[in-house]
């Protein structure tokens, strides 16, 4: 998986689910859960395990959306069940959004800075 293009990969219960976060999976994230996409970061701070399980989730379907697949994905409180059960995996995830949300610069933009 390619994580510079928002791709990653989650395992849970034996299973792995292919993602990728994007400006789509941002969409249809805001559009079900009712979000304002200024108001993402807001609802980061209040609600960061669900949020993160949201955006995880979300990218999960877009990438079967983008392949022509089934996601697999069982209910989005069975995901989060699975997922908050190891705080490794809640990490891992954690890391994966943060990474999308907030590239960090390319040594080359940072040398000239």
């Amino acid at each position: 998986m390619n994580n510079f293009r928002g791709e990653f990969e989650v395992k849970l219960n034996k299973k792995t689910y292919k993602a990728k976060m994007s400006m789509n999976s941002l969409r249809m994230m805001c559009n079900q859960e009712g979000i304002e996409l200024n108001d993402l970061y807001e609802h980061m701070s209040k609600e960061p395990m669900t949020a993160v399980c949201q955006m995880t989730f979300h990218a999960i379907k877009n990438y079967a959306l983008l392949n022509g697949v089934d996601s697999g994905l069982p209910s989005f409180d069975a995901f989060c069940a699975q997922a908050l059960d190891s705080v490794e995996q809640f990490e891992y995830m954690s890391k994966m959004v943060m990474e999308q949300l907030a590239p960090e610069e390319d040594d080359e933009d940072s040398k000239k800075a």
